[in-house]
């Protein structure tokens, strides 16, 4: 994903999940803005 300009924001998030994501992250050398917005884009792509 390209870098570019971003929002700033905030979510509220089971603790549990937060805590493996940011495992996943690390493990996978990736930042959580990045991984979101993909989630996010293949989300929307997928409903169309």
């Amino acid at each position: 994903m390209e870098n570019k300009n971003r929002e700033t924001t905030s979510i509220k998030i089971n603790p549990k999940l937060w805590k493996e994501i940011k495992k996943y992250c690390i493990d996978k050398n990736k930042t959580i803005s990045d991984l979101i917005e993909r989630l996010l884009d293949e989300e929307l792509k997928k409903e169309g």
